[in-house]
């Protein structure tokens, strides 16, 4: 009984060798396949193909950019200098635009306490009409070259005028 658990024992053990020893040739094979055939690539390369090169002579030809590349080239270099050019212009953009906040919204309620189904001698008659604000007034930038004083004075005497459809 000893001797075959032996043999099953070294059974396993080369089952094991060879199946590491596979694994280990199926991964150098390809690696070395590819070793020798880019050093015999360099080889001919430094050896012949440059030899062959230099006798033609040429060399600065061989260099030269295709047209295609060229319009390429220069279709990109103008793009790049038009996307260069808008970021400028909306850079400026941005620093030179003011905003204004909204207004709060207008609190009409005042119109409910002066309705006509009130008696004129009940007690909230004598009470002054709470109204809402008024909206804040435009900022001017000065330094704008459309702004004069002559407009200022426009957009301020704007907001002197009472108009004439709020009660009073």
């Amino acid at each position: 009984m000893s001797l075959e658990r032996q043999v099953e024992t070294i059974r396993n053990l080369v089952d094991s060798y060879m199946s590491i020893i596979y694994k280990t040739v199926r991964d150098l094979m390809p690696k070395t396949i590819m070793h020798l055939m880019i050093n015999s690539v360099k080889e001919f390369i430094s050896s012949e193909l440059l030899a062959q090169l230099y006798a033609l002579g040429e060399c600065s030809a061989l260099m030269d950019e295709s047209p295609e590349q060229k319009q390429h080239r220069e279709e990109v270099l103008r793009k790049h200098s038009a996307l260069k050019e808008a970021l400028t212009v909306i850079g400026e953009i941005s620093t030179s635009t003011f905003t204004t906040p909204l207004p709060p919204p207008v609190d009409s309620s005042w119109i409910q306490h002066q309705s006509s189904t009130q008696p004129k001698n009940s007690a909230t008659a004598g009470r002054p009409v709470i109204r809402g604000h008024a909206p804040p007034a435009p900022r001017v930038n000065p330094s704008e070259p459309n702004c004069s004083s002559d407009g200022l004075q426009q957009l301020t005497g704007q907001h002197n005028r009472v108009t004439t459809s709020v009660p009073r």
